[in-house]
């Protein structure tokens, strides 16, 4: 559904809101949680099968609620406006410089250990079916799980180019493309401590945009498996101090 985000519609965003992040995910939940059910009632699964799929519903309902979530903004209204395809910058810039003062890539090294922890759940996986036929569910979670780590691990590595690229004049990420330092209202370093492990994260916000307005930053870009990721920090303020003597 198309809707412009203004007042005139704020009932329908609301709705939209609660149906995409909340309704959905808890509806996809509980369907599994009934498929989970009916297969143990037929005895198709075990009890420790069961255990796993109910566990496993609540992880599907929050991934879904997660990803639905980062579509939407709140307002300082307290409002929720739909940004999923909304463009981050207000304006393209041909200035981009040719070359960069400095460019950060992903570690390898962190990408081979992850390859290394998906092999190894893929084979606990396909051992733990072969070795205990009465659990279905437990070793195809743990085999997808591994093929999922180690896809991404693996795409990651065959990835060449950098997330993020600093110069003189600006910066650029995969996300925003380049922008030039005079188009920034900020641009941040911060240490997340809210989730099971501390997460070092580049706050870009930039002016003249949805999220300007939400005082939300426009690109929060996660450095921890970033090489060099300790000194992007200090090179950043001092490429933003010298561009700002310059154009002062």
């Amino acid at each position: 559904m198309i809707y412009t985000n203004d007042e005139t519609d704020k009932s329908v965003r609301q709705k939209n809101f609660i149906l995409t992040v909340y309704a959905f995910p808890i509806a996809v939940a509980i369907a599994i949680c009934g498929l989970i059910y009916l297969a143990t009632s037929a005895h198709y699964l075990t009890k420790n099968d069961a255990a796993y799929g109910y566990m496993s519903s609540l992880t599907a309902g929050t991934i879904l609620f997660a990803y639905s979530r980062k579509n939407w903004l709140k307002m300082p209204d307290g409002t929720y406006h739909n940004i999923k395809g909304v463009s981050q910058t207000t304006k393209i810039n041909t200035n981009e410089p040719t070359e960069y003062e400095v460019e950060y890539f992903p570690s390898k090294k962190q990408k081979i250990t992850s390859v290394l922890i998906g092999t190894v759940l893929i084979g606990f996986g396909v051992w733990a079916g072969l070795k205990n036929t009465k659990t279905i569910l437990v070793p195809i979670g743990m085999a997808a799980t591994g093929v999922f780590i180690t896809y991404m691990a693996v795409k990651s590595l065959l990835d060449k180019s950098p997330k993020l690229k600093l110069a003189t004049t600006g910066i650029w990420t995969k996300k925003l493309g380049f922008v030039n330092y005079n188009d920034l209202i900020k641009a941040q370093i911060i240490e997340d401590t809210s989730g099971k492990s501390p997460q070092t994260i580049l706050e870009i916000f930039l002016k003249g945009t949805v999220f300007a307005e939400a005082n939300q930053p426009d690109e929060r870009l996660y450095l921890n498996d970033i090489d060099g990721k300790q000194y992007i920090e200090m090179v950043l303020v001092n490429l933003m101090r010298n561009h700002n003597e310059i154009t002062a």
